[in-house]
């Protein structure tokens, strides 16, 4: 029962620190739009609205996606009991990934309505510019393990 308390807290703590991250995520996206489309403060803020309802969308697909991933990562490191369950854990990351580009259209659409077309342009090219640098972020915070790893295997 001790291990199950703590799994819990562990388990707290791991949600609490995901739900701040996308509240920081979130007003990173709002400051940004406000800024690339010249918006007020409550423009802002009900974009920032429309965005919290949009990620509560994604955030399930985003977990199923992570816990796949773990299963992935289980299983590449030969552990018997996560050979079997491979297949489905690709499926569920290929799944997540077009459930993904279905709801990044819907953003799109909800984002953009009302907007003149110079306003969804921009907003266009800034969301294409945000989510590269979000992919690179997480990239560049993984990487040096992963660069550390290919070193080892060429033998440097």
């Amino acid at each position: 029962a001790k291990g199950d308390f703590k799994t819990e807290q562990r388990d707290d703590k791991r949600a609490q620190r995901h739900q701040e991250r996308a509240q920081q995520l979130r007003m990173m996206m709002v400051l940004g739009m406000a800024e690339a489309l010249s918006l007020n403060e409550s423009e802002a803020l009900r974009l920032s609205d429309k965005l919290k309802s949009l990620d509560e969308k994604r955030s399930p697909v985003r977990e199923q996606m992570h816990e796949a991933m773990k299963t992935l990562k289980v299983a590449a490191e030969g552990e018997a009991s996560a050979q079997g369950q491979v297949d489905g854990a690709v499926q569920r990351i290929l799944d997540g990934r077009q459930q993904m580009a279905v709801l990044d259209k819907e953003m799109f659409a909800v984002l953009s309505k009302d907007l003149s077309s110079q306003k969804r342009a921009q907003l266009a090219l800034f969301l294409g510019k945000f989510q590269h640098q979000m992919k690179n972020l997480k990239g560049r915070h993984g990487g040096r393990e992963g660069f550390k790893h290919f070193q080892q295997l060429r033998g440097h």
